[in-house]
């Protein structure tokens, strides 16, 4: 049985080429009034020289009491630098912040006391606000935008469906119940969708609380993927990705299969209706066509193509980044 070493956080952060903004993370971890704290940055092959910038905070996390890792590999991806840090994990909790976003200095402190006062909880979930990489300091919009769902805490359905938090400086989970859904800690290697493999299994055992205020903040950044101007084929491609990757997700998850089935149907219509508002943004009559006939197969309303109401299952998980 693994031991944790109890009110100890552990964070861990995959990085790759980050040196313009890393330093706001560091720095915000530095500022948290909550210890003990344990920090695992792991290097994902940068050629920018962030790696030695992170590695000059040392002395600063030692001398702040903050056990601080460094683990510098060849490049992996998100998810291979997510599991080599997993693995040097001690902590009670865990919370996995990216490394161009950052922590308001209660943030740590409020999520470990909620954890604490809701011993049903596997995950809590707190607000952030997003920002402009030229203007951390305008915040106006909130993560959640105050989606009246923020506080069901039988959230596996909404996760499902891309509607919900994803946001990895947000949320904080209980060791304990992770390395009961994820064996040996593990991810499946999928260029993205990271946060979808850690919340999707415990949410689907568990409860997932939610703290109604900004503990962080989401930076947006030109050359992320949620900023990308794709084609068609772009589009389509990674939404047959994504579909790929919550499938196998829900195969590893232990439910039964009547019920597996049946999310899976719920997430191919999805991927439908986002093939239908494809077809009529990209002017591809064909495609919109055979995903209406789908649609209709299935008693399923089609979606709202008006520009506003254009956010399929893909566009909504787009806001969770792929840097590298």
């Amino acid at each position: 049985m693994l031991r944790y070493q109890k009110n100890l956080v552990s964070l861990v952060t995959p990085g790759w080429n980050g040196r313009p903004f890393v330093h706001r993370l560091l720095d915000s971890i530095l500022e948290q009034t909550y210890r003990p704290i344990q920090y695992i940055y792991v290097d994902d092959g940068s050629t920018d020289g962030s790696s030695e910038l992170v590695l000059g905070y040392k002395d600063r996390f030692l001398k702040a009491g903050i056990d601080f890792t460094f683990i510098r590999q060849e490049n992996r991806g998100l998810c291979g630098a997510l599991m080599t840090g997993f693995q040097y994990v001690k902590g009670e909790f865990l919370s996995n912040p990216e490394y161009d976003d950052f922590l308001f200095p209660t943030s740590v402190e409020k999520r470990v006391a909620y954890l604490n006062s809701h011993p049903d909880c596997a995950v809590v979930v707190a607000d952030a606000w997003v920002v402009n990489e030229d203007c951390v300091e305008n915040r106006s919009v909130l993560i959640s935008k105050k989606n009246p769902n923020r506080f069901e805490r039988n959230h596996f359905y909404q996760c499902l469906m891309s509607n919900t938090i994803f946001n990895a400086a947000c949320y904080m989970v209980r060791m304990a119940n992770f390395d009961q859904t994820h064996k040996d800690r593990k991810l499946i290697p999928y260029a993205f969708g990271s946060n979808q493999q850690i919340l999707l299994p415990l949410y689907y055992h568990w409860n997932r609380g939610f703290i109604d205020e900004p503990l962080s903040v989401y930076v947006s950044r030109r050359n992320s993927l949620s900023n990308k101007n794709d084609d068609f084929s772009d589009v389509v491609k990674r939404d047959l990705a994504y579909q790929s990757l919550l499938f196998s997700i829900l195969d590893d998850i232990d439910m039964l299969d009547i019920d597996r089935q049946l999310y899976k149907e719920r997430v191919q219509i999805n991927v439908q209706k986002d093939f239908y508002l494809f077809g009529e943004k990209y002017g591809n009559a064909d495609f919109a066509r055979d995903a209406a006939s789908f649609l209709k197969e299935k008693g399923e309303p089609l979606p709202n193509t008006s520009p506003k109401k254009f956010q399929g299952l893909l566009f909504r998980y787009l806001k969770t980044r792929l840097h590298w």
